[in-house]
Parts: C-alpha cells; sequence; structure tokens
C-alpha cells in the first residue's frame, strides 16, 4: 500500500518538477515527504550555475518568506523570532530540513546563515525548525573552524573558508567574510538552539565562548 501511495504521490508531483520552478505551497499540499524531497533535490543534479539559486536555496527562501510574515515567537528576550500560521507546513517544513533533505540541506542552511549580513538576527526564523542533532553538530563544527580562523594573520586565508561556504569569489571583499562575524552569528544560533533542546552530547556553553583560545 505505501509503494502504491508513493507512485500515485509522484505522479501528482510530476507535472510540479516537469514546469522547470517547483510551486512550494503545493508541493506542500502533500503528505509524502520523501517524494517532495525527491522533486526538491533533483533540481540539484541539473546544469550548475553558481550565479543562479538552486532549488533547495528557493525552498529556504520559501520557509523563510513563510516564517517572516507568521507570527511572533519569543521564548526568551535576548532570542525573539517567529513560527509559521500554518501549523501543518511547519510540521513537513521541519520533517523535510531535518531527516528528507539531509545532508545536501546543511551546505545551504550555513550559506544563507553566513550571507545573512544586514539582519542576521532573522537566523533564528530557520534556526527554530532544526532540530537534527547531525545538522546541528555540523553548524557548530564550522563555528569552531571560523572560530579557529579569527588567528590567522593572513588577512585572504582568515577569510577563505567562509567565502567557500558564502560561495564567495575568493577576490571578494574580506569584510564581507570576516571569520569572527560569522562566528558570533553562528554562535547566536548555537545558543538559540541550545536553549531549545538539550544539546549537552554535541556542545556546552564553555564551548561557544570566542573570548576562548580555540
Amino acid at each position: 500500500m505505501r509503494g502504491m501511495a508513493g507512485r500515485e504521490a509522484r505522479e501528482v508531483l510530476k507535472p510540479l518538477k516537469e514546469s522547470g520552478a517547483l510551486n512550494f505551497p503545493e508541493l506542500l499540499k502533500g503528505d509524502d515527504l520523501e517524494a517532495m524531497a525527491e522533486a526538491i533535490t533533483e533540481g540539484l543534479f541539473g546544469e550548475v550555475d553558481f550565479m543562479k539559486k538552486d532549488t533547495m536555496d528557493r525552498f529556504l527562501d520559501f520557509v523563510y518568506f513563510k516564517v517572516q510574515t507568521g507570527y511572533v515567537h519569543v521564548p526568551n528576550l535576548a532570542y525573539p523570532t517567529k513560527r509559521m500560521r500554518e501549523t501543518d507546513m511547519e510540521r513537513k517544513v521541519i520533517e523535510l530540513i531535518n531527516y528528507h533533505l539531509y545532508p545536501e540541506i546543511i551546505f545551504r542552511l550555513l550559506k544563507m546563515f553566513t550571507r545573512n549580513m544586514h539582519d542576521p538576527d532573522t537566523n533564528l526564523y530557520i534556526a527554530y525548525l532544526i532540530e537534527s542533532d547531525d545538522i546541528i553538530r555540523s553548524l557548530f563544527e564550522t563555528y569552531k573552524l571560523f572560530k579557529k580562523d579569527i588567528f590567522n594573520p593572513d588577512h585572504d586565508r582568515r577569510a577563505l573558508n567562509v567565502k567557500r561556504i558564502q560561495q564567495f569569489s575568493p577576490w571578494s571583499d574580506n569584510k564581507l567574510s570576516s571569520p569572527l562575524d560569522k562566528a558570533a552569528i553562528l554562535k547566536y544560533v548555537l545558543e538559540f538552539i541550545s536553549m531549545k533542546r538539550n544539546v549537552s552530547h554535541i556542545f556546552t556553553k564553555e564551548d561557544l565562548l570566542l573570548a576562548a583560545y580555540p
């Protein structure tokens, strides 16, 4: 029965995929999360154009928009965020991000967080949806990498790892890719996640201290 349901779901998704541009509101009306993830990830294996966003980038943009236009959620005054108004859609998005789109989603999340220069507090809109230990661990490992880069005396090498994750050219302005700034951004995200759930098996508050030598 599950196999038949899966085939039927894929038949429904077929015209959405063939159109060349996924309609995410329509896509998320379904119940087959595996088929949804397949529809999103298929776009990653087409023609690569670093100047354009792929389907997973656009999916995260859509999720960000839905949360941004949702309602205010303040679990702590230091960490204000927002949540989707559509609870069923939020549930599906959480499952997609944490389980069905892993591991491909990790790089896109890191790119989104590190590129958000003008309003990084809104990274919490997406951070609220993160539950997977694997994703949290990847965020923490990237934070540690940036923290080490802060002490690199070479200006270009210091910014190189950040630029790679941001998908910026190595010749872009180093000011846009400061490891200190990006470490602080990830620190804020990780602090928020640690407030939501127990992550002591991944990192502690002391591990997030920027003042401590790595």
